[in-house]
């Protein structure tokens, strides 16, 4: 056999092996549809009930409280309704519990480098199916562009009770110092699809960390969260 039929016979098999390889299960189209409709409602109610009242040039304080004490419940009844896991996460988060994992990290990541490379970053979107562990979820995850409003909590020069305020709440904060346009973190959706092969159990979500009321919370005092309550002394 010439050489040249030699390297077209392994060029034939690579192929053929290639062909046998198992492809990578693709997410349903519905659970896709779903994720973005979730992302689309947050957007909703942020900027129904945030966005517009900055707009209208409302105490931003005021706004931010808001803000504060109403989106984990957005995102929990989001959760419920979608019977999945809905959330935020960023490469630099303000809550530390909003953490990316491995997976949105990496994707997040991608999305930057193809954002500094000139590519739309309201076109991005990831969608898989993972194994993990006893578990095969499908996962989604859509960037969040920084608007002109958002500077308010998140840009270089956040208004100083407003900065007092995510201080005493969050001493690690990592979610200031953004410019308009920049991607700042992104909506992301986890379902368990199986468990070991077989169909997961019933959704169930986590009830939220008490809050104090607003009208209980000043800028230079405010705790923000109700302490957990202490033993008492034998």
């Amino acid at each position: 056999m010439s050489r040249r039929h030699s390297r077209a016979g392994w060029i034939a098999l690579a192929l053929v092996a290639a062909a046998c390889e198992p492809r990578p299960e693709r997410p349903a189209q519905a659970d896709i549809l779903a994720a973005r409709q979730a992302g689309l409602s947050f957007d909703g109610r942020l900027k129904r009930e945030i966005l517009d009242r900055l707009i209208r040039e409302e105490d931003p304080v005021a706004v931010y409280l808001a803000y504060a004490d109403h989106a984990p419940s957005w995102g929990k009844e989001i959760s419920e309704a979608a019977r999945f896991d809905f959330s935020r996460t960023a490469l630099g988060v303000r809550n530390p519990a909003n953490a990316p994992d491995d997976w949105e990290r990496r994707q997040m990541e991608t999305f930057n480098f193809l954002a500094d490379a000139g590519q739309d970053p309201e076109t991005f979107e990831a969608a898989e199916i993972l194994q993990e562990g006893n578990e095969t979820v499908f996962r989604w995850l859509r960037p969040v562009v920084m608007g002109e409003t958002c500077m308010t909590c998140h840009g270089e020069a956040v208004n100083i009770p407003i900065k007092l305020l995510i201080a005493q709440e969050y001493p690690l904060d990592e979610g200031a110092g953004y410019s308009e346009g920049q991607l700042g973190g992104a909506y992301s959706v986890r379902k368990v699809l199986s468990v070991d092969g077989r169909p997961p159990p019933a959704y169930a979500t986590r009830d939220l960390p008490a809050r104090l009321p607003a009208a209980a919370r000043q800028p230079g005092d405010a705790q923000l969260i109700e302490p957990e309550p202490q033993e008492a002394p034998p």
